[in-house]
């Protein structure tokens, strides 16, 4: 059991995220310790992830992949891990697990990056907005939200309840969506929402998420 602690938080409070741009500015001494305590964080994140996959029901999932805490020459603004059932290994959709400054997230989407590598189209996978009322039905839709790939604040993200109870604003955001790909999940917010077990958060929404994204099967 893993708490979701501040210090994973602020971790990522860093004004600058380029190591060429950190080392004009930082010792050779503060760079390698930065990097130790940002490494550190990532050792328990994938450590948490490791944990979910193993409590996931045996051959559902593929290998969960843990992005590395930096791509060589940057530090990243988060931390991320992605889950993709064992039947739809190789296509774009997957649930992703996300911590960044402001919040935890847990969420399904579509991976446009690289997607031309694997299968799956977008316009199949945005069919699944049809599905949502549907399966939010078995859910509590409390701290779940929806939003597309360009909303990259989360100000512009919409609350599930509210997409559920209007029509109006369920049929826009549809319209939109389907204009690029929706995101569905939910969220644990810094100094606000209490994760005591990252772990059981964690593979409770994807349990949740996962009849949904079965749907693609």
């Amino acid at each position: 059991m893993t708490a979701l602690s501040e210090d994973m938080f602020a971790i990522i409070d860093q004004p600058e995220f380029s190591f060429k741009k950190i080392k004009e500015n930082q010792s050779p001494e503060e760079v390698a310790e930065l990097k130790e305590k940002f490494k550190a964080v990532w050792q328990v994140w994938k450590k948490v992830n490791q944990t979910v996959a193993s409590q996931l029901p045996p051959d559902q999932f593929a290998k969960v992949h843990v992005e590395s805490w930096t791509n060589g020459w940057n530090l990243r603004n988060h931390y991320w891990a992605s889950y993709r059932l064992a039947s739809l290994a190789d296509y774009n959709p997957c649930i992703g697990v996300m911590l960044d400054k402001n919040q935890l997230q847990v969420y399904l989407m579509f991976q446009h990056y690289k997607s031309e590598q694997r299968q799956g189209t977008v316009d199949e996978y945005n069919q699944l907005l049809d599905r949502v009322p549907e399966w939010a039905d078995n859910i509590d839709a409390t701290h779940w939200y929806l939003w597309d790939k360009d909303e990259m604040e989360f100000s512009d993200h919409l609350l599930l309840t509210k997409y559920l109870n209007n029509h109006d604003i369920q049929q826009q955001f549809n319209s939109d969506a389907r204009q690029t790909s929706f995101l569905l999940g939910k969220f644990a917010f810094r100094g606000k929402d209490q994760v005591d077990d990252m772990e059981e958060y964690i593979s409770s929404v994807i349990r949740q998420l996962t009849p949904l994204y079965e749907e693609l099967k």
